[in-house]
């Protein structure tokens, strides 16, 4: 991935804030990282700057020091431009381009997945949103998470028209318990694992083109 190198690292009041050489900028509360936030400004200073740009470490910081990478800032940084503007469109996903609806779609992925899991964000967010991030999973190359997505959708599939089904959220209480255990534990487990690969294939995808 040519992804352009870290190149400045300030602090500024409660805040970390990096420099990309291609101009990007951004800033995250210190207080996301307990040892660095607690630290001298002398420890602050010493910073490496590692992996051809992409990492940040203060390795001489707590037990096996602090590392900040670059991937997961920018991708941060994509979902919360898009997600601003899916306020600004009063959360009307239809409303926004392509790229900003795709990203949504991962980010509601990553924040419910990780959360409760796929019936969480499927409940939550229905056919439509769960569609986009099947396909956007596609485009990005993450196969694997893909895969897991597609196959527990494709577990509560035999739902749809249950006389007992009024709402998404009726559907974790209408599956058997093997079925549940299967969707909630085992896959679960497995697309946490398998969506680590997001944020780099989505910054490739989104951020370099």
């Amino acid at each position: 991935m040519n992804l352009s190198p870290i190149t400045h690292v300030s602090f500024d009041a409660e805040m970390l804030c990096l420099g990309w050489a291609d101009g990007l900028q951004l800033r995250q509360p210190l207080s996301r990282y307990r040892c660095l936030h607690e630290a001298t400004p002398e420890q602050r200073a010493q910073f490496q700057i590692e992996r051809r740009g992409r990492w940040v470490s203060w390795p001489q910081l707590g037990e096996s020091g602090v590392s900040v990478e670059a991937i997961d800032w920018i991708w941060e940084h994509l979902c919360n431009e898009s997600m601003a503007r899916l306020r600004a469109v009063e959360w009307q996903l239809d409303r926004l381009p392509a790229d900003d609806q795709a990203i949504v779609a991962l980010w509601r992925l990553e924040a419910d997945g990780y959360n409760g899991g796929f019936l969480q964000f499927f409940c939550n967010w229905g056919e439509q949103t769960c569609e986009l991030a099947l396909d956007t999973l596609a485009a990005i190359g993450a196969r694997n998470a893909r895969g897991l997505v597609s196959r527990q959708r494709q577990l509560i599939a035999h739902l749809e028209g249950h006389p007992q089904l009024e709402q998404r959220w009726d559907i974790p209480g209408l599956l058997s318990d093997e079925q549940h255990e299967l969707i909630s534990g085992e896959l679960d487990e497995q697309l946490w694992s398998a969506m680590e690969e997001v944020p780099a294939l989505a910054v490739k995808y989104f951020y370099l083109g």
